[in-house]
């Protein structure tokens, strides 16, 4: 038997080792689980799923700066389908203590600072965090605004995020959705894409390069959707093969400064890899500059790989710089740039 087949062999056995693994996530389909809440603030409490109504359920929290941002279109939603389609909102990760109930009364004080523009039902999660668990981490979901469509049959019709509720809502309305093709980009979601979160997450770097070369070999189209993560993962398995990877991604590029901005954002927020690691990304982040491009932005990665080398007067120098660039750079946004002169200040005042 050849090599080849040897390793598409034993490729083959990954897939089905991590499919044997896999957990089993809330899904489209699935009968929608019980609300739990600490509090109902606006519109009409759900005690359960009544059938042949159809619910929206936005799970958001008063410090997610999205989810405060997609009030407006849950309200036009909501009366946009009023009558046909419950709208509800249900605060969750508001506080991380199971004993503390003062988070009630700080969403109470967000709604009603809202006024009309949360014009929805809302509620907030008990302080044991049961509905977010119920929904969320039952989904696989660790990031909102999140969104679910509960359908007439009281089962789960859709799980997305906010910006693609809208066509899938009317389609469901409709009786047109195709439910069983969701389920099963979902069920890719959950089989492929999870277990390769939760082992980068748990810095398990071998066994995330495993899922994604497993990934890849059975469908070769995503190899590009994996890139950054199994670039990171192998900047701590073999910081060589890494290095090597990366001059080919950004060779295969022409140089794109995208390029660039991915691979020495790795070296940048990654901590506790080999000094080697870091001088090679002060060598790209030099290339990257003479680009004339974002300059503010790759000097202020350069400030974090100096901090990730211990070199307190480095991470300084290039922050300082860093903001100076900003603030002549008509597309630097303010916010970034007033997080950047924060920083410089705590940076100056930590030496």
């Amino acid at each position: 038997m050849n090599r080849t087949l040897l390793v598409c062999l034993g490729l083959v056995s990954m897939v089905a080792m991590a499919r044997s693994d896999t957990k089993v996530y809330l899904n489209i389909g699935d009968l929608a689980p019980p609300i739990s809440a600490g509090a109902w603030y606006k519109g009409q409490p759900i005690q359960s799923f009544e059938p042949g109504r159809v619910y929206v359920v936005e799970f958001w929290a008063t410090w997610c700066t999205p989810c405060k941002a997609n009030i407006p279109h849950l309200t036009e939603l909501a009366h946009q389908y009023r009558g046909k389609v419950q709208v509800t909102g249900i605060s969750i990760w508001e506080s991380t203590d199971p004993t503390n109930r003062t988070y009630l009364q700080k969403v109470e004080k967000f709604v009603k600072s809202e006024g009309p523009k949360m014009d929805y039902t809302v509620a907030a999660d008990v302080p044991q965090g049961t509905t977010a668990k119920r929904w969320m981490t039952a989904a696989g979901l660790s990031g909102i605004p999140a969104s679910f469509i509960v359908g007439r049959d009281q089962k789960i019709a859709w799980i997305g995020y906010p910006l693609q509720l809208d066509g899938v809502l009317k389609q469901v309305l409709a009786g047109t959705f195709d439910s069983k093709a969701a389920r099963t980009r979902r069920d890719l979601e959950t089989s492929v894409i999870h277990p390769i979160q939760e082992a980068m997450e748990s810095k398990n770097f071998k066994k995330a390069i495993t899922l994604i070369d497993a990934a890849v070999l059975s469908k070769p189209e995503m190899k590009r959707a994996y890139d950054y993560d199994r670039l990171v993962a192998l900047y701590h398995v073999d910081p060589i093969q890494a290095q090597k990877n990366s001059d080919d991604i950004i060779r295969d590029s022409g140089k794109d400064i995208g390029a660039y901005r991915m691979i020495c954002s790795i070296l940048a927020t990654q901590p506790g890899l080999p000094k080697s690691s870091y001088e090679y990304g002060k060598r790209l982040i030099e290339d990257a500059l003479k680009q004339g491009q974002m300059g503010y932005l790759f000097l202020a990665m350069e400030c974090d790989v100096y901090t990730n080398l211990g070199d307190h007067a480095g991470a300084v120098s290039t922050q300082a710089a860093a903001v100076a660039a900003a603030e002549i750079d008509s597309h630097a946004p303010r916010d970034f740039v007033l997080d950047m002169q924060k920083k410089l200040k705590r940076l100056r005042a930590s030496g």
